[in-house]
């Protein structure tokens, strides 16, 4: 299951940011790892982070850090095209030809015996 994970850290300088992705992104599970600089949060996505090893290794470096939530990230459903039905000719079709009766044409001379 992938995990978001949102953790506040004054990210004054652009060296402070880089620490800080460089310890995140070396712990197990961490698939990506961006920055909100107007917020001032590091935001990691990784599936089976342990984010208590997470928080302790980004605190030794930065003493005022705290983790602002972890929530689930649900993968997005597409729609999937329905597939069109294939026609084909039936086989089994048989064509008979049309038959009519046959009738003899009454002759005059008929007589029954």
């Amino acid at each position: 299951m992938k995990e978001k994970i949102v953790i506040d850290i004054t990210l004054s300088t652009d060296n402070r940011l880089s620490k800080a992705m460089q310890i995140a992104v070396k712990c197990a599970g961490v698939l990506s790892v961006n920055s909100d600089k107007e917020k001032g949060h590091l935001v990691v996505i990784g599936i089976g982070v342990d984010f208590f090893k997470l928080m302790k290794c980004i605190k030794k470096k930065f003493n005022c850090a705290r983790i602002v939530s972890v929530e689930e990230v649900k993968p997005e459903k597409k729609p999937d095209p329905k597939p069109q039905p294939i026609c084909y000719p039936n086989p089994c079709v048989q064509y008979y030809p049309v038959c009519r009766p046959v009738y003899d044409s009454p002759t005059p001379n008929c007589t029954t015996m």
